[in-house]
């Protein structure tokens, strides 16, 4: 392991309260009740629910209940309720917890339960105590993270709540609302972990880690999950590293020695164990023959034309109404300044493909029903996912992309929450 990237990487995660574990913890802590407090109020108030149901059991645990579960909740204790009330007239919400909660629970919610009641009974009484108009539940066609209720838990509270069944709805227009927003903490935080994941990019593709003609691409993406483990960390997908050639036709070749000429990409993306937020980055870099000292004139044009691409995205992002209308709008202003283009960009967040409104999609670079047609919301983090591809002459007309990733944050305008690439790297 190369001591020097981890140290430097640890120093920065102590100054800013990641490490050590405890104070990830308390970081985390702190975030959900600002959440609680900022976030909850808007997206009940926003999707016209007063009353929300999260009931779930041990080892089958409601996705939501990651951003409503403190650290010394881990999952549910045999079987678990949350509820959350807003009075229609103050806006006050009511926070409960009904079942077995955590010391730190305790401080967050109150327990709603009294002594001589089973969990479906207090649900029942708290339910007709305040007697809601509109009652949301964890179910959903489009998003597995707002269809956390399972059947059998679905059963029991039908029975609990009795006529007021006639009041639940599937409430995903308020779970995304909660999932979509971050909080001033959660974007703080999250600039912290974008700058975690820059040094480990940074490290991994340079002659510090890569020896040019031993070094596979495997290697690399090995190395990444190393570090990331190391920290204390959690990548939740690949890394994946591969590479063009001129020569080859395969635009993601995997499993392969890297050499001179070459053009190396790398998607890799992290979360904390507490800290519950995602990054999600794709960067390039090329590998200079003997005697050259830059890459050609034309590999450094389509990069810029990646940039270019990234601020016309980020520029519809920060003006479109949906997420259908920002790809179309900027597939349309790609097009007119000559750039061959695909768009695939998505919310980021306590999920790593979150919560919130479509912009393309990889597979389907056309309009996206139900999701692509979501409000582009402000106090959203997005992966700036997307690549430019065009004939480079050098490689005999060969066709070449370059994928780019970086996290921005939609806040007004939509802007990078900790720079991007500027420039590919040399190595």
């Amino acid at each position: 392991m190369h001591e020097d990237l981890v140290k430097q990487i640890e120093e920065k995660l102590i100054t800013e309260g990641l490490l050590p574990l405890r104070k990830q913890a308390e970081l985390s802590t702190r975030i959900l009740k600002e959440r609680l407090e900022v976030v909850l109020p808007w997206a009940m108030e926003e999707s016209g629910f007063d009353f929300w149901i999260i009931a779930a059991r041990e080892n089958c645990m409601d996705p939501v209940l990651k951003t409503l579960y403190p650290w010394d909740m881990i999952d549910v204790r045999r079987t678990g309720i949350l509820a959350f009330h807003r009075d229609k007239k103050t806006g006050i919400i009511r926070k409960m917890v009904i079942g077995r909660s955590s010391p730190v629970m305790k401080s967050i919610y109150e327990q709603a339960q009294n002594p001589d009641e089973d969990i479906w009974e207090a649900i029942g009484r708290v339910v007709r105590e305040c007697n809601p108009d509109r009652i949301a539940i964890n179910r959903s066609n489009e998003d597995g993270f707002c269809d956390g209720l399972s059947s059998t838990m679905y059963e029991h509270l039908q029975v609990a709540l009795g006529e007021n069944t006639s009041k639940v709805q599937d409430g995903d227009a308020l779970s995304l609302l909660w999932l979509q927003r971050v909080s001033p903490l959660e974007k703080q935080t999250m600039k912290i972990l974008a700058s975690m994941t820059h040094d480990i990019i940074k490290y991994s593709f340079s002659k510090q880690f890569i020896r040019v003609g031993e070094t596979t691409t495997t290697d690399v993406e090995w190395f990444m999950r190393d570090v990331i483990n190391r920290l204390g960390f959690h990548y939740w997908f690949g890394p994946d590293v591969n590479l063009q050639r001129q020569g080859s036709g395969n635009p993601m070749m995997v499993n392969e020695v890297i050499l001179p000429g070459d053009l190396i990409h790398c998607d890799i993306g992290l979360k904390g164990t507490y800290i519950q937020l995602h990054t999600d980055m794709q960067w390039m870099a090329y590998i200079l023959k003997s005697r050259e000292t830059k890459e050609h004139q034309e590999l450094s044009a389509l990069f810029v034309q990646g940039k270019r691409l990234q601020d016309i995205v980020r520029e519809r992002i920060g003006r479109s109404s949906t997420g259908n209308d920002a790809f179309f709008e900027s597939l349309e202003m790609a097009k007119a300044e000559g750039i061959q283009a695909m768009v695939y960009t998505h919310p980021l967040g306590t999920f790593g493909h979150g919560a919130g409104p479509t912009i393309g999609k990889y597979d389907q670079q056309a309009f996206i029903p139900i999701t692509g047609e979501r409000p582009i919301h402000d106090q959203t983090c997005y992966a700036l996912e997307l690549n430019v591809s065009g004939k480079i002459k050098a490689w005999d007309e060969q066709l070449v992309y370059m994928y780019l990733e970086e996290v921005i944050c939609k806040d007004g305008t939509a802007d990078f929450i900790d720079g991007r690439q500027e420039e590919l790297i040399l190595i």
